[in-house]
């Protein structure tokens, strides 16, 4: 196949994929939310069985930390369910425009907001930590309307179509979106302004600055990007999560602000807060392990991977 015949047929396929998730959306939004989300539901259903790729390394990784205490029916059973609750998520994310600031407490309830509230007191920001856990967009949405200044870190869509439309999304519930590449200077104006952003630390990612921390019982490359921000700023870092429940409301549990060390060894400092860190989102995710995307594979990078 040339070289030329390949960039036709990725065109036409991301042509399609466009045209498919634009309608999608636009269908979601004029059917009743219920039929939405079994809709999405099924098709993650579908997912499991038709994208081998993804099913084997989320069953890889289920009996990686379930192995022992779950037989394999179990966790194929939850790598199955793992699918399906995204294919939930993934409605709701495409039906956003549906909610606003009067109709957000019939599908979102929260637990914990006054730790929110007691890390803005203290004037230097928050670090709200969270990971790829529930419906995390809609999390944001929610604080968003709340009245909290929500600003967001993502990293821009291949498509730049596609990329205008989850920004829209993001954007329709007032929260702020700064792209992943232009992210430090506008980050460190956020905090010092008092407003709050969201970073998620629960992948993979060796080409960003790390430690291997714990994770879910096992050493993980971690990003120390919400560690060396308090280090800077003195900001909260608040752990957070969203789960959705089987009635098809979401429930955001938020913890108390983490209790950082800082004795002024930076290596030490970075490992010891950044499994502080680990460890709030293992809590999160233990409490609904099929609501966490296993399919990533997490523990991919290993010591001798990272050029020092």
């Amino acid at each position: 196949m040339t070289a030329k015949l390949k960039r036709f047929r990725k065109k036409i396929k991301n042509e399609l994929i466009y045209l498919a998730v634009r309608a999608g959306m636009r269908w979601m939004l004029e059917v009743k939310r219920e039929t939405a989300m079994k809709f999405m539901q099924t098709i993650g259903g579908f997912g499991f069985y038709l994208v081998k790729s993804e099913r084997n390394k989320t069953l890889k990784n289920l009996t990686k930390i379930y192995g022992g205490q779950k037989s394999d029916k179990e966790i194929y059973s939850m790598g199955k369910q793992v699918f399906k609750n995204l294919g939930r998520y993934m409605a709701d994310a495409f039906m956003m425009p549906r909610f606003n600031a009067e109709n957000i407490d019939r599908y979102v309830n929260v637990d914990g907001l006054e730790h929110l509230d007691d890390a803005l007191k203290l004037g230097r920001g928050v670090i709200a930590l969270t990971g790829h856990i529930g419906n995390w967009e809609l999390m944001g949405a929610f604080l968003s309307f709340k009245g909290y200044p929500i600003n967001v870190i993502g990293a821009p869509i291949y498509d730049p179509r596609l990329d205008a439309l989850v920004v829209k999304n993001r954007e329709h519930s007032g929260m702020k979106y700064i792209a992943r590449g232009d992210a430090t200077r506008q980050i460190l104006k956020v905090l010092r302004n008092n407003e709050v952003i969201g970073i998620l630390i629960d992948q993979d990612t060796k080409k960003v600055d790390g430690v291997f921390a714990d994770f879910l019982g096992h050493p993980a490359y971690t990003p120390v990007g919400p560690i060396v921000l308090a280090m800077k700023t003195k900001s909260a870092i608040v752990p957070m999560a969203i789960h959705l429940r089987n009635n098809g409301t979401h429930f955001i549990t938020v913890r108390e602000r983490l209790n950082l060390k800082f004795s002024g060894q930076t290596e030490h400092d970075r490992l010891y807060n950044t499994a502080l860190c680990n460890q709030a989102l293992s809590d999160f995710i233990r409490q609904q392990p099929t609501q966490w995307v296993w399919m990533h594979q997490r523990w991919k990078t290993q010591p001798n991977d990272i050029k020092n």
